[in-house]
């Protein structure tokens, strides 16, 4: 009853905010004529008064309905597009800080386009984040004809620019980018030894598009900086040759792709290392001192059983290349951590990169947390409704679309695979034969291929170029990973008569398939639609119920006709990694759909769930690791942005020298308790490089305690004035503002590795899920603080050996 209830309250809540948005478009659909009547100079002017209201205090309320009008008004010039209702209130949604739900081809690049430029009328900059490199260049291509009308400058980040040319895109009223080149930006940046270096100017407003892909599917992915630790690559060999020898009887692999070594794995493993010298007797893989070897080994482990050529990564050009396990797609500049992807290297006889150590890391849950304003859109948004709520604090809001959907949608669970591809195949070549166009959805490389492969066999052959396409001819195109570069080609053509496209998850990211394709005529168009549009067939289901809606929202683009049809086996993965079982005995033909359907969900629900649970947790354990992340580099920023260097080392130095007092000669020591006069003696000659008289001058232990503190810092600071005078304010100050920000730096990179140890840690104590997080922030703190302790103390150290010349000792 009360889940009924608040689905009622949140329904009649979206109706509201609908009907308040849909007043707003009428009153600037009201402003259309007399925006029309503007001269081009004249329609530039009036943006400029607009910018000018916005930049000395107006409220972008105020102005909203002006710049959505004059938005609207220039992209009918410059675009020959005039944004339509729908568009109009998506647009409304976006400026109210929601992620808007439109669904394919209802126009998000131009509804995008309209919030932007108003955000950008506050000359703070605006960040437009996507997915990947083709649809940044597209999108601010496409758009900056209208941003030129309106008098706004429009950038874009690229992963091969450098940081002068950053610098200029994010000078630019409105930047587009990949997600992770934003995230890896602002992590540089925190890096940098002078303001003057940074490439950002700030965190005002983002607008992300395919919001479910950034904001959700790659949340789990931290975005790393490494810096090498050097070069072991006949290490990783010789593992590799270990690890390649093994047989299916060394190890065990579970349904969650989770690769552990049997006993007489271990045996075999711990022989093969002896005899390569990686191991010595009577040591054992089991003991604690061969931890680091033991995850090496099991990394190799992984890069041979669990990961797959073509489906995980790809080679390119003899490098190991990840593929993103959702898209498709390359993801070049990113490495697996910890070993592993040099444990693939070595797997595929590449060039073994050098061993990294992280310097800094970042989520998009907590980079994209960083603006002061956020936004989204994505076609299929309100799947994960609560865990925007959840997460980014957001709303979803469903815009209706500007022609009601008119797309059928089937699914047919097959008993065996080899019933699922004749299924296909028979769908594909009928589609053909009466000239409708197709595209065939496949989960990885791998699929993709296999079902290329199966095309051939029956007499099919594989499209070159976009001119080798001829209706009648059994011809099709292959879009995945090892074709990408032609992704905008192949997919201008998906929709001509007759034409059939196979493809991986990454042709659904913000390309439109339009029926007769690209460039057709009318009658093209007229043909396709009455050979019943788009057919999308899925070749099985997604883990993720989101992803399969993606794939169907391929055809029926703004009201077209289209189909869409998923055929999946009882054999296919998805059903197993869910652990879900099939029926007992085995159908004859296709399961009934009621069985199918509860089958179907019941595995991704429990795929949902386990990846919400893992978000989620990840989110939790990151936002200790930020705290302290943001408090290390606040005080990086105060050193690098401060005028007085040498008063933040000053401040250091004495809170080292009270460390010290209060470890060796604490004044509330109990009666009796003695200090430790000589290993106070020792660490002032090993951090502050001074021989102090440390004879107490009081039998009062509080008054003694202090007393020796005084004397130690006035000692310290005479030693530090001296070379004040000898080597000057300025150089001196130059000198430790730079070790003060590299230590910090060497600091947090050294504190990220103990956090990740400590995970695997408290992983391993099979704690109660509430109480995994508290432990870890107990033990994060502890961490953190001596973390701290020891970066005084070397801030210190450094500081005190600045210039020393032992003769003037």
């Amino acid at each position: 009853m009360i889940p009924r209830l608040a689905r009622r309250a949140l329904d009649f809540a979206a109706r509201r905010r609908l009907a308040r948005h849909d007043a707003a478009a009428r009153r600037i659909l009201a402003l259309e004529s007399s925006r029309r009547q503007l001269s081009d100079a004249a329609l530039r002017q009036l943006a400029g008064e607009l910018q000018r209201r916005a930049r000395t205090g107006a409220a972008l309320d105020q102005i909203r309905t002006d710049v959505f009008a004059l938005v609207r008004e220039a992209a009918r010039r410059a675009l020959g597009e005039h944004p339509v209702p729908a568009q109009l209130i998506g647009a409304l949604a976006l400026h109210e800080g929601q992620i808007v739900e439109m669904k394919t081809g209802e126009g998000k690049t131009l509804t995008a386009a309209l919030v932007c430029a108003l955000n950008a009328m506050t000359g703070h900059g605006v960040h437009i984040a996507t997915p990947n490199d083709y649809l940044a260049r597209r999108d601010a291509d496409w758009m900056r004809p209208v941003y030129d009308l309106l008098g706004l400058s429009c950038g874009v980040i690229t992963p091969d620019m450098d940081d002068d040319a950053r610098r200029d895109a994010y000078r630019c009223d409105l930047t587009y980018g990949v997600a992770s080149e934003f995230a890896f930006d602002h992590l540089r940046d925190n890096m940098k030894f002078a303001a003057a270096e940074t490439v950002q100017r700030g965190h005002a407003f983002a607008l992300i598009d395919e919001a479910d892909a950034i904001l959700i599917d790659e949340a789990g992915m931290p975005l790393a900086l490494f810096g090498p630790l050097g070069d072991q690559s006949a290490f990783y060999q010789a593992i590799d040759a270990v690890i390649a020898a093994l047989r299916p009887v060394h190890h065990d692999l579970d349904h969650r792709r989770r690769v552990t070594l049997t006993e007489a794995g271990y045996g075999e493993v711990e022989r093969g290392l002896r005899r390569r010298g990686l191991l010595a007797e009577p040591a054992t893989l089991h003991d604690i001192a061969s931890i680091a070897l033991l995850h090496h080994v099991v990394q190799a482990l992984r890069a041979h059983v669990v990961l797959a050529r073509d489906r995980d990564y790809v080679v390119q050009e003899g490098r190991v290349v990840i593929v993103d396990a959702l898209t498709g797609r390359p993801m070049p500049g990113r490495r697996y951590d910890e070993g592993l992807h040099q444990a693939l290297e070595a797997k595929e006889g590449c060039a073994i990169g050098e061993e990294t150590r992280t310097l800094a890391a970042i989520t998009f849950q907590s980079y994209f947390r960083r603006y002061a304003r956020l936004a989204g859109m994505s076609g299929t948004a309100m799947a994960d409704a609560a865990e925007y709520r959840e997460v980014y604090d957001l709303d979803v809001v469903a815009v209706p679309p500007h022609r009601p959907p008119i797309r059928i949608d089937q699914a047919v669970l097959h008993p065996t695979a080899a019933a699922k591809r004749a299924a296909i195949l028979r769908e594909a070549e009928a589609a053909h034969a009466r000239g409708q166009p197709v595209l065939i959805g496949a989960p990885s490389i791998e699929q993709s291929e296999a079902l290329a492969s199966m095309l051939e066999r029956h007499g099919w052959r594989q499209r070159g170029a976009a001119a080798d396409h001829d209706a009648a001819a059994k011809t099709f195109a292959l879009l995945n990973a090892r074709h990408h570069a032609r992704e905008a080609q192949i997919i201008a053509g998906a929709g001509a008569p007759g034409a059939v496209t196979i493809a991986t998850a990454m042709a659904g990211r913000g390309t439109d398939i339009r029926l007769g394709g690209e460039h057709a005529d009318d009658a093209a168009r007229d043909a396709v639609t009455a050979a019943g549009g788009l057919l999308v067939i899925g070749t099985t289901h997604h883990d993720i119920g989101r992803l399969d809606q993606q794939l169907r929202g391929r055809a029926g683009r703004q009201g077209d006709p289209g189909r869409a049809i998923f055929h999946a086996s009882l054999e296919d993965d998805f059903l197993a990694t869910a652990g879900i079982r099939a029926p007992g005995s085995a159908p004859d033909g296709p399961l009934p759909p009621a069985v199918a359907t509860r089958l179907v969900r019941a595995a991704q629900r429990r795929h949902e769930i386990r990846d919400l649970d893992r978000r989620l947790g990840l989110l939790r354990f990151d936002a200790v690791i930020q705290r302290q992340y943001n408090t290390l580099y606040e005080m990086r920023r105060g050193i690098r942005d401060g005028a007085d260097p040498l008063a933040a080392a000053r401040r250091l130095r004495h809170q080292t020298i009270d460390d010290l007092v209060a470890r060796f000669a604490p004044p509330d020591a109990r009666p009796g308790e003695p200090w430790d006069i000589t290993g106070l003696d020792r660490a002032i000659r090993a951090i502050l490089t001074l021989a102090v008289d440390l004879a107490p001058l009081s039998a009062h232990r509080a008054a003694a305690s202090e007393a020796l503190r005084q004397t130690i810092v006035a000692m310290a600071d005479r030693w530090m004035e001296r070379k004040r005078a000898a080597i000057g304010d300025a150089t001196l100050g130059d000198i430790l503002r730079r070790v003060m920000m590299a230590l910090i730096d060497q600091s947090w990179s050294e504190q990220l590795d103990r956090l990740d140890h400590l995970k695997r840690r408290i992983g391993d104590r099979r704690l109660p899920p509430h109480k995994v997080t508290a432990e870890f922030q107990l033990e994060a703190f502890a961490l953190f603080e001596s973390t701290l302790v020891d970066f005084r103390h070397q801030v210190t150290a450094h500081a005190m050996r600045v210039g020393i010349d032992p003769a003037a000792r």
